[in-house]
């Protein structure tokens, strides 16, 4: 598993310029210049503001990410162009697209061909839990451009390690990893987890492994200082130990099973395509394989038949939700009572077939038996080669079990796998691979059904997001008009990104339960916006609540059914506790 030739760097350039390309196409065709924030974007928005008038880096009661490359990032960006959700949101595209490329380089140096590389790229740039992230103002995505450029930047100080530019590479390892951490603190898993890794492996050459065993104490010295200023900053979320949610953990086996099962098939569900050849080599190996693999297949697919009967609510995903959800990107959450996108026989659909993924990759377990030691010996002590795909397979294990780890503490979201859909993909068309004599021809009948897969996942993650920034759109000019005529802000319920706006406008804080520094801030018994009093509601339809008031709706079109659809303003007559 060889870094790409001399000879094949300008077609995987080029490749990278088409990955890229349509990944920027994709998030101008969703159109998100609307100026709302989306889902966490008012709070970090505000951290930005903050900071880049007065110089001060101020948190609001809504930051478990430490956001401090992240605040002043923005914060150059409010006073370059003026502040605007549209500008700090755009921000972030750079970091997207370089996300996106360096998603490439990483898979084509673990080991896959160019047009493999291709596929797995695009089924990350264009998964629906990539793509709003990538006109937001959340974390995630400047994360994962360190995070895979800090892995980049390790992996070429390990090829590299045999002249002076292996501790240039070494330096921006380390360098990207520590500095990504300060924004988000996964980031750090980069350096945290590969260097010892790089050290092992060129440990007989005694410079550069004495320069990764001190980068290594450095980032970690890094880590414990820097969590240590956050924990007192007034008004973060306080972040406790790793050692001390595995305790909490430990104490729920049966709740650690359950996260597991479900991060599992949901990061199934959306490298589909990638497994898609090797699934259809192990439908042709179970049919024509031994009994016992046959036998196994049928009993573990009649066992989800079974467990759907009993639990019908089995048969539907998403298993982990936040940004894929049945209502559409973020669900319910942007406006009350959106229509249904992902109808139950859709749901049911991508369910079974992922069970039915699942259960004939569990037929090809059997070759695990045919694993040889020397492999073993290889990956563990043998420099070069195998060094991506090991590092990588190190991370993202590590980071599924760290997400495991927080799940006992802290809700865990849908986006949180994307850091390991490059890994997961990658290592499921190198297992199609292995040991398959007919790896080719059976790839020519396969990878039209991956790329029909991953057309259908790219048309979602678009139609959806757009569908999104429609919406907000739409309540944007509802609440103008609102606004025009005189009704204040803290009177109008317009979902989490508006009242949150709101609150942090006249507060400069929300109200959330994780806050601890300073003693007392959080108030139980209000919400998390408590400025805000409706009376009048942004939503799709009038509910029990509400009726209709003098300023009508607000119509928009969608990609998604029902087409044309529309922002009903309403005024509230029963009043309840608002987010």
């Amino acid at each position: 598993m060889n870094a790409p030739s001399s000879t094949g760097q300008r077609r995987d350039t080029l490749y990278v310029l088409l990955c890229v390309g349509m990944t920027c196409a994709a998030m101008l065709v969703t159109w998100p210049f609307a100026d709302m924030g989306y889902g966490d974007d008012p709070p970090y928005a505000h951290v930005a503001l903050v900071l880049s008038r007065t110089g001060d880096l101020v948190y609001n009661g809504w930051e478990g990410a430490f956001q401090v490359l992240h605040s002043y990032w923005g914060a150059l960006f409010v006073r370059l162009f003026g502040f605007s959700f549209v500008c700090v949101r755009l921000s972030t595209i750079p970091f997207a697209l370089g996300a996106v490329g360096l998603c490439y380089a990483l898979v084509r140096r673990a080991g896959l061909r160019a047009r493999d590389a291709v596929l797995v790229t695009l089924l990350f740039g264009l998964s629906p839990l990539f793509l709003p992230l990538a006109v937001s103002f959340m974390t995630d995505v400047p994360a994962l451009f360190f995070m895979f450029a800090s892995l980049y930047a390790l992996i070429r100080a390990e090829e590299t390690s045999g002249s002076h530019r292996g501790y240039v590479w070494l330096m921006l390892g380390v360098v990207a990893g520590f500095l990504g951490g300060t924004s988000r603190q996964v980031v750090w898993l980069a350096p945290l987890i590969v260097l010892p890794y790089l050290a092992w492996v060129r440990r007989r050459q005694k410079p550069l492994c004495i320069s990764a065993v001190i980068a290594w104490f450095v980032v970690f010295g890094g880590v414990i200082f820097t969590t240590r200023w956050f924990n007192h900053q007034p008004y973060s979320v306080f972040q406790p130990s790793v050692f001390s949610e595995l305790k909490l953990l430990m104490k729920k086996p049966l709740w650690a099973f359950n996260v597991t099962a479900r991060l599992g098939l949901m990061l199934m569900l959306v490298v589909l395509p990638a497994a898609a050849p090797l699934l259809w080599r192990a439908l042709v190996e179970t049919w024509r394989g031994p009994r016992s693999r046959q036998i196994l297949v049928a009993a573990l697919l009649l066992l989800v038949l079974t467990a759907i009967v009993i639990h019908p609510s089995l048969a539907s995903i998403p298993w982990v939700a936040s940004t894929l959800n049945w209502e559409g990107i973020n669900g319910s959450t942007p406006l009350p009572g959106r229509p249904v996108v992902l109808v139950p026989p859709i749901r049911a659909v991508a369910a079974l077939g992922v069970y039915t993924a699942i259960c004939l990759l569990a037929g090809q377990l059997f070759r695990v038996r045919r694993v040889d030691r020397r492999a073993i010996f290889r990956v563990l002590d043998s420099p070069g080669g195998d060094f991506p795909l090991v590092a990588m397979s190190l991370l993202s294990v590590s980071y599924f079990i760290l997400m495991v780890i927080r799940s006992a503490e802290f809700d865990i979201f849908d986006r949180y796998l994307l850091p390991i859909m490059p890994w997961a993909a990658t290592v499921l068309l190198l297992w199609f691979k292995k040991d398959n004599p007919d790896a080719e021809p059976m790839s020519r009948r396969a990878m039209p059904v991956a790329w029909a897969l991953l057309a259908v996942l790219a048309f979602y993650a678009i139609a959806s997001t757009q569908d999104l920034w429609a919406l907000a759109g739409a309540r944007v000019v509802a609440t103008r008009k609102l606004e025009s005529a005189g009704v204040p802000r803290t009177a109008i319920d317009a979902g989490f990104e508006y009242n949150a706006w709101t609150e942090l406008q006249i507060s400069g804080r929300l109200n959330s339960r994780w806050v601890l520094n300073p003693p007392g801030a959080y108030r139980p018994g209000l919400g998390q916006t408590p400025s805000v009093v409706p009376a009048y509601r942004l939503e799709y339809a009038p509910t029990a609540e509400t009726k209709p008031s003098e300023f009508g709706s607000v119509p928009y079109f969608s990609v998604l059914p029902p087409f044309h659809k529309q922002v009903s303003i309403d005024r509230v007559v029963i009043q309840r506790s608002v987010n």
